[in-house]
């Protein structure tokens, strides 16, 4: 059941009445109207008297189509009581947003290009049934035509910080992100509600656009422009160092990826990854250990100890791995992924009936990592083992963070 047609009955309702009273008035302007006599005034009277019954029987029987439960009566009947004129314009944009939200975004275009059509609108009730038909084309997916009407709104200057915010996100989902952040822009000068992480990833996403085409000085000039919109954004960062390693200057990767592990430890399984991957490849992977030790938080981050035992393992430095896999057994909130590492590292070392145990150990535990999410968006819950930088579910920009201590680390090798 729809809640807004419990208030809007109502006011279809006391609109109809209003507009009876409003031809009343007319009809007996300019007349002195006698006490206890029979002229028109009081035949008229019984007329008027007739019709405010009629719209408190419709009511009553929309009333009564809502307690049952039969909605879609109950919605065509306010169409029919109440007729579009300025002083019921904002019962008809309701109207409209109330089919929009059920889906019926078709009928919703034609209440909202009906009220448009009235000359007599005001500009301000123009502007408000047009934003409504722009917002009606956008979830339609008729983006051409959505944003022509916005664009027509911002140029006529209504100061509706809205129309930024519709424009903002129709650019978005265009992948237009110069133009995105553009909009983003003047909606925060608008309305003073920050856009700054948003536009930190708009210039991200161009970053990877500039990545794909191997523009790596256009990238590099980029990312700063992200850093300077937002200097906490951890995907900035990240992005930095990949292009200082990529451009040969491993000093500079790795100072961006130390502050962006400074900035904020929930991330330090994607950081530490790409800082184990950088020390590889400049064959410094002995001197990671030390870097671990001096910068991550060892003692609480899962991560921190998973990348120890994978350097080395590289290495060869079979009694310091055994040392941390010991340690990690000894933990009250031990890994499991870590725990599945001495797993299979103790099955390769046995045989027979032992061996089999620690494959069946390996198993079970398989099973219950698989169930397992390592992220999840603080917004609305979405969980995943994926960092997405924006939220599939509810299109939040930095809210997807992985927890602060996850279960499951094989994510990490996609």
């Amino acid at each position: 059941m729809e809640p807004l047609l419990w208030l809007l009955l109502p006011v279809a309702a006391a609109s109809g009445w209003f507009m009876a009273s409003r031809k009343y008035t007319k009809s007996t302007s300019g007349f002195s109207v006698p006490k206890f006599s029979n002229s028109k005034y009081t035949k008229g009277s019984a007329k008027d008297s007739e019709s405010s019954k009629s719209y408190a029987n419709q009511c009553i029987q929309g009333l009564n189509y809502l307690l049952s439960e039969q909605s879609d009566k109950a919605i065509q009947l306010l169409v029919e009581m109440v007729d579009i004129d300025e002083d019921t314009v904002e019962t008809h944009l309701v109207l409209g947003s109330l089919f929009r939200r059920r889906g019926e975004v078709d009928r919703a275009i034609r209440i909202h290009q009906n009220v448009i059509a009235r000359p007599s609108l005001s500009v301000e009730q123009r502007n408000a049934a047009m934003l409504q038909l722009g917002i009606d084309y956008l979830k339609s997916g008729l983006l051409d035509r959505a944003e022509a009407i916005l664009l027509q709104l911002a140029d006529s200057g209504s100061g509706n910080p809205e129309v930024y915010r519709y424009l903002r996100n129709l650019y978005e989902q265009e992948k237009e992100w110069e133009t995105a952040v553009k909009m983003a822009k003047l909606l925060q000068k608008s309305c003073k509600v920050p856009q700054h992480s948003r536009i930190a990833h708009y210039y991200c996403e161009l970053v990877e656009q500039c990545v794909r085409s191997k523009k790596m000085d256009l990238a590099n000039s980029t990312v700063k422009r992200a850093l300077a919109s937002d200097p906490e954004c951890i995907r900035a960062h990240i992005q930095a160092g990949d292009i200082s390693a990529a451009q040969g200057n491993g000093k500079a990767a790795i100072k961006h990826f130390r502050v962006a592990l400074e900035k904020d430890r929930n991330f330090s399984p994607i950081v530490l990854k790409h800082l184990h991957d950088l020390f590889r490849k400049k064959d410094l992977l002995p001197q990671f250990p030390a870097f671990v030790h001096e910068y991550a938080d060892y003692r609480h981050d899962a991560a921190a100890r998973f990348f120890l035992i994978k350097t080395h393992l590289a290495l060869g430095d079979t009694e310091e791995v055994d040392e941390l896999l010991h340690e990690e057994l000894s933990r009250e909130e031990a890994s499991p992924y870590i725990i599945k590492s001495y797993l299979e590292k103790m099955r390769d070392t046995t045989k027979g009936e032992i061996q089999a145990s620690f494959e069946a150990l390996g198993r079970v535990l398989d099973s219950r990592l698989s169930s397992n999410m390592a992220c999840h968006c603080t917004h609305c819950g979405f969980e995943s083992n994926t960092v997405f930088w924006q939220c599939p579910g509810c299109q939040s920009w930095g809210s997807v963070r992985p927890y602060q201590n996850p279960l499951e680390y094989t994510w990490l090798d996609a």
